[in-house]
């Protein structure tokens, strides 16, 4: 039995996306629809999970139509406590939703291998309330094995409207340490798969959408032309995220 990261990893990676595909396709042609009305993606996280969230937005080769739902104090590089303390309280990711001034029927994407604490359930709550298509990136094994931090007793894929499931094992880390005088396990997997998946939905929303005339695709300021291409995508997508345009 093969048990070292790659192999897992790889073997995960393929069985998530055969398991989601059905989901992953209904998301996709939503996600186009909203996008040639006008509409925008938002993509949230907290702790590790909103590494999802910088991913998506403003890279070669992504989205220009991606607003990220983001704040320091979720984020362990400013203090792995405080963002502990971020991700337990209800409304730590509200007001970096209001900046992003979402619009009712456009969509989020929320990442949370667990899903049970209280400021992604509050996050996924409150953009259904504004009328956002809520999307849980999530592992259904470790939400299951988990109960919810939040007051309404819910976890985040009780209260989207679609779920993409992570896979993985309760924990994260797939690679137990044989011999360890304890148990532990090594090698989290929750931010590929949630990366992967999301790409593959994004690579195929984007193809689609630059084929019927609608340019949202970033390419690499490294590369002729490319910074060019990037500043007329920028000028448009500056109407949602002022901080394109901003001067340093």
């Amino acid at each position: 039995m093969k048990t070292s990261y790659p192999d897992l990893v790889l073997a995960h990676l393929a069985r998530q996306l055969e398991c989601n595909r059905a989901v992953m396709d209904t998301i996709r042609d939503q996600l186009s629809e909203i996008v040639s009305g006008g509409g925008y993606l938002l993509a949230a996280g907290s702790g590790h999970s909103a590494i999802f969230a910088m991913e998506l937005y403003h890279r070669a080769g992504g989205p220009s139509f991606v607003l990220p739902v983001a704040d320091m104090a979720s984020l362990p590089l400013f203090g792995p406590a405080r963002a502990r303390a971020a991700e337990r309280t209800p409304e730590a990711l509200l007001p970096a939703l209001a900046r992003m001034s979402p619009r009712a029927g456009e969509m989020i994407w929320i990442n949370s291998q667990s899903g049970i604490n209280p400021a992604i359930v509050e996050l996924a709550l409150e953009s259904r309330r504004q009328g956002l298509k809520t999307v849980a990136f999530t592992s259904l094994a470790h939400s299951h094995s988990s109960k919810s931090r939040h007051a309404s007793g819910k976890r985040l894929f009780e209260v989207s409207d679609h779920v993409v499931d992570l896979g993985g094992v309760i924990g994260d880390a797939l690679v137990p340490v044989a011999g360890a005088p304890r148990q532990v396990s090594v090698g989290p997997f929750s931010t590929l798969s949630a990366v992967f998946l999301a790409h593959v939905i994004l690579s195929e929303a984007t193809s689609s959408l630059e084929q019927r005339g609608i340019p949202c695709v970033y390419t690499s300021v490294n590369t002729p032309d490319g910074e060019t291409r990037n500043r007329e995508l920028e000028l448009l997508a500056a109407i949602r995220d002022p901080r394109l345009i901003e001067t340093e």
